[in-house]
């Protein structure tokens, strides 16, 4: 009787052994089927890429059961520096966001030279893709990234103050300093800049460079590269100090250099201040319930119609390091395809106008920059042509000037060709 309870309680032991391993093996199989997609952006939760991200990670995973998506969203600075840090050590993520032509030290051309992205040439529907978008995000002939935006640098402004104040839309410099003067003297900063974030000097220089440099020489930048300019001619030199205006008539906030982005957006918010330059992307976290906001290009010419700042916004590529390019290609197939959710929420990161042919504005905040847009009064942001490193040269001096007093527009300008000389050739 004993040896018979012995033998069916081994039994039942080895059954259960075998079940156990049967599962173990089950769920061994589970997670070799199961992948991860990482994705690193920059931008703000609340901004176009954080929203966007949410949203495609709740679809990618819903489309594809058997994947994850970790995500990190990271400020512009801090984004460069961490992004640079994977990549040397082999551990990129598998999407990441890239700038345009040469912008940045994540430029497309950088990030296509070094052979860290994914060649995209059999992407489906690039051809679907406005010109302009197709060739700034591609390196000697190739699409490298995909971007759904064509970006607007601009003047956000508080329609109700403006209102209030018997205040028009400007059209020309002189009438903006006006502006400004009528908005100082009734108690009102006219506008709040977060320049401790020193890309935030990008979002007004470049305004009043569309107007100042481009126009009467659109290749302005093409021959720095062969000497035949430089950005000590008068052109910078008159836009820097166009831009040093604001700062020295008291029109910025006077403590530009202590603020961040977002401390200015909620100061802009918070009705404390008029206005701030910031880009359509920033569209997500201006809006609010408390008043009308408008959005007008810097009016920084002298007579005639303003032209406005607009490039092709940061876009995504695949590493080339990547395990899950098959479905991350499947992934960007559908964000063009011009009717799946992936791409209605990828066209929805194109605040004002889009890379996508066919597509019109839909959003009426933007309309006072479409006439320049859609007539051909817009410039590229200027450091899309210059080797990365040449704005950080530009903001780093300009902020040594109007914190210390101690430089000129033209020593900006200097310290401007100086770096450029030195990266030109790198």
């Amino acid at each position: 009787m004993m040896k018979r309870f012995i033998t069916l309680i081994t039994l039942m032991l080895s059954i259960l052994l075998f079940l156990s391993a049967c599962a173990s093996d089950s769920s061994s199989g589970r997670e070799d089927k199961e992948k991860t997609i990482t994705v690193m952006a920059s931008g703000v939760k609340n901004g176009t890429q954080g929203i966007f991200l949410e949203d495609f990670k709740k679809l990618v995973e819903k489309e594809y059961p058997d994947t994850t998506v970790e995500y990190t969203l990271l400020p512009d600075d801090q984004y460069y520096t961490a992004l640079k840090s994977k990549l040397s050590t082999g551990q990129s993520p598998d999407l990441f966001l890239v700038q345009p032509k040469k912008a940045g030290a994540n430029s497309v051309e950088e990030m296509a030279e070094a052979g860290y992205i994914e060649d995209l040439s059999g992407l489906e529907n690039w051809d679907k893709i406005i010109d302009q978008g197709k060739e700034d995000m591609s390196f000697e002939g190739k699409p490298y990234a995909l971007s759904s935006s064509i970006g607007v640098l601009g003047t956000w402004y508080n329609k109700d103050i403006f209102t209030e104040n018997n205040i028009e839309i400007p059209k020309t410099w002189d009438e903006f300093l006006s502006a400004c003067e009528t908005l100082k003297k009734a108690g009102i900063t006219p506008i709040v800049m977060g320049d401790k974030d020193s890309f935030m000097i990008q979002f007004g220089m470049y305004q009043v460079a569309a107007n100042q440099v481009y126009p009467n020489n659109p290749t302005f930048d093409n021959q720095l590269y062969t000497g035949e300019t430089k950005f000590t001619d008068d052109e910078w030199v008159k836009t820097i100090t166009m831009y040093k205006e604001l700062y020295d008539k008291g029109y910025v906030t006077s403590n530009s250099l202590g603020l961040g982005q977002p401390q200015a957006q909620q100061i802009f918010k918070d009705q404390q201040a008029a206005m701030i330059f910031d880009g359509d992307f920033s569209f997500p976290a201006l809006n609010n319930d408390n008043f009308e906001v408008g959005f007008m290009g810097l009016p920084a010419n002298e007579s005639g119609e303003a032209y406005i700042s607009a490039a092709t916004g940061a876009g995504f590529a695949i590493s080339s390091k990547s395990e899950n390019k098959d479905i991350l290609n499947e992934i960007f197939n559908k964000m063009t395809d011009g009717e799946s959710d992936l791409y209605n929420i990828w066209i929805k990161t194109a605040t004002s106008f889009t890379t996508y042919k066919g597509v019109e504005l839909s959003n009426p905040v933007f309309n006072d920059v479409v006439p320049a847009f859609e007539s051909g009064r817009s410039f590229y942001w200027s450091n899309q042509a210059w080797p990365a490193g040449t704005e950080a040269q530009m903001q780093a001096k300009f902020s040594e000037m109007i914190g210390t007093g101690k430089a000129s527009p033209k020593d900006v300008a200097k310290a401007m060709q100086d770096k450029f000389e030195e990266l030109k050739g790198e």
